[in-house]
C-alpha cells in the first residue's frame, strides 16, 4: 500500500479524486492503520473534503468495529445461568411428590437449548446493526441524489414554506404592491438586497424575512387570480458555498456556476418549482403553474 501516495506532499498531497476503487482501497488502509503519516494525512483531507469518502470512512469503520466486537466470545450473562437453575429446581419440586423420574440429560438438553438460542438472539443482533448501517448508507446516497427529499435541501425548503403560505401558517411580515418599498423594507434585515422582479398580469400581496438553519432569508408573495406564486431567495455565495446549513443540489450549483438561469426542478403533484438568479440573490419560485407560465408573469428576472 506504501506506493499508492507519494511521499512528497509539495507535489501532491491527495490521492486521485478520479481513482474510486483506488480511493476506497485507501480508506480501507487507513482505517487498519496500514499508511504513513504522510498517506495518512493525504486521505483525512480527502474524507475531510469529500461527502462520499466521509461516507464510505463511516460504514468502514463502524462495520469494522461491529464485528471485532461481535467477534469476541460472548459470555453468557449470570441470570441466564440463574433462571436455568431456578427452573430446573422448579421443574424437581414440581415432581417429587409424584415418583416421577428425573431424566438428568433432558435437564442438560434443555440448559443447552436456551444458552443456544441466547447466542442466536445475540448473532441476529449483530446482523441487525449491520443491516441498519448498510440501510443508512444507502439512505445517504439516495438523498444525495434526490436532495429535494432532504429537510435543509434549498428546494425542500421552498416547498415546505410554500405549503405554510398556501395554508395561511405563514403571515405577511410586511404587506405592500409596490416593488422598491418592499425592498427597501426587507433589506434592513437581509444581509443582501432583496430582488422583487416586475410581474405581467399578477400582484406583489407582500413578504417575510427570517433566519433559517442560521442563514437569512426572504419570502416573497405574488399573486395571479387566486394562484399564489412564492419566491425563495438567498444570498448567491453564501448558498453556493454552503454544506452544512441550508444546501442547494450539486447539480444546480454547476448550472448556476456555468450561467444557466432558470431551471425547473422536478415537478411535486402540481406545483412547479424553479431555480433562477439575478445578481447577488438565487431564487426559487413555486407556483401551481406550469414553468413557462412562471417564467411570463415574471418579467424581468433575468
Amino acid at each position: 500500500m506504501s506506493d499508492l501516495i507519494p511521499n512528497n506532499p509539495e507535489k501532491d498531497s491527495m490521492p486521485n479524486s478520479g481513482n474510486n476503487d483506488l480511493n476506497f482501497e485507501l480508506i480501507t488502509a487507513y482505517i487498519d492503520n496500514e499508511l504513513d503519516a504522510t498517506q495518512k494525512d493525504a486521505v483525512k483531507k480527502m474524507i475531510d473534503n469529500d461527502s462520499d469518502y466521509h461516507n464510505r470512512y463511516i460504514f468502514e469503520k463502524l462495520t469494522k468495529e461491529n464485528f471485532i466486537k461481535r467477534s469476541n466470545r460472548i459470555e453468557t450473562p449470570i441470570y441466564v445461568y440463574q433462571n436455568i437453575g431456578k427452573g430446573i429446581e422448579d421443574y424437581i419440586s414440581a415432581n417429587s411428590g409424584s415418583g416421577a423420574q428425573i431424566n438428568p440429560s433432558l435437564l442438560t438438553q434443555q440448559a443447552n437449548l436456551q444458552k443456544l438460542n441466547l447466542r442466536r438472539y445475540l448473532s441476529l443482533g449483530s446482523v441487525g446493526f449491520v443491516v441498519l448501517i448498510v440501510a443508512a448508507f444507502f439512505l445517504n446516497n439516495y438523498l444525495k441524489t434526490n436532495p429535494e427529499h432532504l429537510e435543509n435541501d434549498f428546494v425542500s425548503v421552498s416547498r415546505n414554506i410554500f405549503d405554510k403560505v398556501e395554508s395561511g401558517e405563514v403571515k405577511l411580515q410586511y404587506k405592500s404592491d409596490v416593488a422598491k418599498t418592499l425592498g427597501d423594507s426587507m433589506d434592513k434585515f437581509l444581509d443582501f438586497k432583496v430582488f422583487i422582479p416586475d410581474v405581467k398580469d399578477a400582484i406583489l400581496v407582500g413578504g417575510v424575512c427570517n433566519e433559517i438553519y442560521g442563514e437569512k432569508f426572504a419570502h416573497i408573495i405574488h399573486k395571479k387570480g387566486n394562484i399564489l406564486i412564492y419566491t425563495l431567495q438567498a444570498n448567491k455565495s453564501e448558498l453556493l458555498g454552503n454544506k452544512d446549513k441550508v444546501i442547494l443540489n450539486d447539480k444546480f450549483k454547476e448550472y448556476v456556476k456555468a450561467g444557466k438561469n432558470w431551471f425547473p426542478c422536478m415537478k411535486d403533484k402540481n406545483k412547479t418549482v424553479v431555480i433562477w438568479f439575478k445578481d447577488n440573490i438565487i431564487c426559487s419560485t413555486v407556483a401551481a403553474m406550469e414553468s413557462q407560465d412562471i417564467a411570463t408573469t415574471l418579467t424581468n428576472y433575468k
